[in-house]
């Protein structure tokens, strides 16, 4: 080998050799608003990570307005990405998102971009937000949810689905904190060591420890109710706090005194907004990061910036 040739296979070496934590980021992106990629980079990026856009999709602006632009990409334009980066050694990634995947295609692509990234360094930790739909609506055409379930979750480091997702994905009807953890269950036993499930509602108010009947907590919310009727206008509160609950779950070991299962309630501010589950992928990545033995802390401090920018955004 001559010594151009040597210096050639160094330099390729050193490529492929993150400096820091470097995401491929595998989502959505619009002109106007914040969803997806738009909504996921700035966050990661002050957190301390390089972030590389492949877009999914992008459009004119989100899905709500009545009228929508632009241009859905197939999986051939991930692959043509990925062919250019391993020509160029510079499959040098710490870290895979991803997001909204609307065709069979681009799945394939993005399982053959995560099964490329983990060959190329190990260590490559894959975190999927399974956008797949939301209170009781697809998405998504119905075989994605089994083509995910074949081909994406089991490359999956971290899952974050929301409570349909959960659902569609382990089969398991999803109406109580135990039934989150039975559900956070079969999900591991797909493969992902970490499982968010990061929106519920309409759950069951007792914990999942609670070993009181359903008939007692019945007759409680029962006489609770009594109560609020029975006072005066006056001494009612005003509107009563609505909370959504995230459930986690991890089989990685924790630190001392650092729950591997645990569940957060988390208020529901006011007004609607678009690109949270984005948001809160990315801000998980990147907590999960820098706290890798306290899942806890994580998710703690994901949460509160998202209510932060929710906050700021409602103001």
């Amino acid at each position: 080998m001559s010594a151009k040739q040597q210096q050639q296979q160094q330099a390729d070496s050193s490529h492929q050799q993150p400096a820091g934590p470097r995401v491929m980021s595998i989502q959505s992106s619009v002109v106007h608003g914040y969803v997806g990629n738009k909504c996921a980079m700035l966050p990661l990026q002050l957190l301390g990570f390089d972030v590389d856009p492949v877009l999914s999709v992008q459009f004119s602006n989100h899905t709500g307005y009545p009228t929508i632009k632009g241009r859905v990409f197939d999986g051939a334009h991930l692959s043509d990405l990925m062919a250019g980066l391993k020509a160029n050694g510079l499959l040098c990634y710490t870290h895979i998102l991803s997001g909204y995947i609307g065709s069979w295609s681009l799945l394939e692509a993005v399982a053959q971009a995560a099964r490329d990234l983990k060959q190329a360094n190990p260590q490559v930790t894959y975190v999927c937000d399974p956008v797949l739909g939301d209170e009781g609506n697809l998405y998504v055409k119905p075989e994605l949810v089994e083509a995910y379930k074949q081909h994406i979750v089991p490359l999956a480091n971290l899952l974050t689905p929301n409570q349909f997702e959960a659902e569609c994905l382990s089969g398991v009807q999803v109406s109580s904190e135990a039934d989150a953890l039975e559900a956070a269950d079969v999900l591991h036993g797909m493969g992902p060591n970490t499982v968010i499930i990061t929106s519920m509602s309409h759950m069951q108010p007792r914990s999942t420890s609670d070993s009181r009947s359903e008939q007692q907590s019945q007759q409680e919310q029962q006489q609770s109710q009594q109560q609020q009727a029975s006072a005066q206008p006056d001494e009612r509160p005003e509107q009563q706090q609505q909370y959504i609950t995230l459930v986690a779950s991890t089989r990685i070991a924790q630190e001392a005194g650092a729950p591997a299962r645990f569940r957060l309630k988390i208020p529901q501010l006011p007004g609607y907004f678009t690109g949270t589950g984005d948001l809160l992928a990315a801000l998980l990545l990147a907590w999960t990061h820098h706290h890798p033995h306290n899942l806890a802390t994580a998710v703690e401090k994901a949460v509160a910036g998202l209510q932060g920018v929710l906050a700021l955004t409602a103001a």
